[in-house]
């Protein structure tokens, strides 16, 4: 499928800044990814927030018809990086997953690195019933690299439980993502994020005793986190064969 290579025109786009440095308009990351919409067909709500006197926020809802979410933060702390990995490949994954699953909820975040304004606008948007019950969220973060080899949040609830039965997967406690905020605010959530195998040890170990390259998670806010750290394959790999999985009624 051809949506996850569009992961390198993405990475090219750059905002001026921060969340709080992108004014009142939409960001050339946000005008790409609705150019990007339109030219697949797929509907989207601009979902447009306060931050400050100066800035709004923007969060990009694609609805559906289910009672689950999948998510991802399209905003970014550093402006002159590619931004590869975080978390602009997660954003592609998440389209992707729409195009394969129209009736799953999406929303493409925005603020998530600088305290989760996007996570707590849609946190009270969920909590209003503006999209019926909703069960739990998925949260994708730095998904460009690992394909069926991830960890997930210790995030404890259904979503992680429901995860854990299907794969057996590693659980990790994570750095600040939007999933804290979800469950601040009573809406069961966890993060996920796939990591390429590698032969030593490292802290994170899969049940099949192999290791995951925990490394890669210091490369986000950096120059380092570019596009040739990443593959549209395993992207690919990630979302058809564990995210569908996860969110499939039928998975058991």
């Amino acid at each position: 499928m051809p949506i996850y290579n569009k992961i390198y025109d993405f990475c090219k786009v750059r905002n001026n800044g921060n969340i709080f440095k992108n004014g009142k308009t939409p960001t050339p990351r946000v005008e790409f990814l609705l150019n990007l919409l339109e030219s697949l067909n797929i509907n989207y709500d601009l979902d447009e927030f306060p931050i400050d006197d100066e800035n709004m926020g923007f969060n990009i809802n694609l609805p559906g018809n289910s009672d689950q979410f999948v998510v991802a933060h399209h905003d970014i702390n550093n402006p002159y990086s590619e931004n590869a990995n975080d978390n602009s490949c997660s954003i592609i994954n998440c389209i992707a997953v729409k195009i394969l699953d129209p009736s799953i909820n999406v929303c493409l975040l925005d603020g998530e690195e600088f305290g989760g304004y996007g996570s707590e606008h849609l946190s009270k948007r969920i909590n209003n019933g503006d999209f019926g019950n909703i069960r739990w969220i998925l949260n994708l973060e730095l998904s460009g690299a690992g394909g069926k080899n991830f960890f997930i949040g210790n995030h404890p609830g259904p979503l992680s439980d429901r995860i854990i039965s299907i794969f057996g997967c590693p659980v990790v406690k994570t750095p600040f993502n939007d999933s804290f905020i979800f469950n601040r605010n009573g809406i069961d959530s966890t993060v996920i994020n796939p990591l390429p195998v590698i032969e030593k040890k490292s802290p994170i170990q899969l049940i099949d005793g192999r290791y995951l390259d925990y490394k890669r998670l210091f490369l986000c806010h950096s120059m380092e986190d570019t596009t040739d750290k990443i593959s549209p394959e395993e992207m690919k790999e990630f979302v058809e064969e564990v995210i569908l999985k996860i969110i499939s009624k039928n998975e058991k």
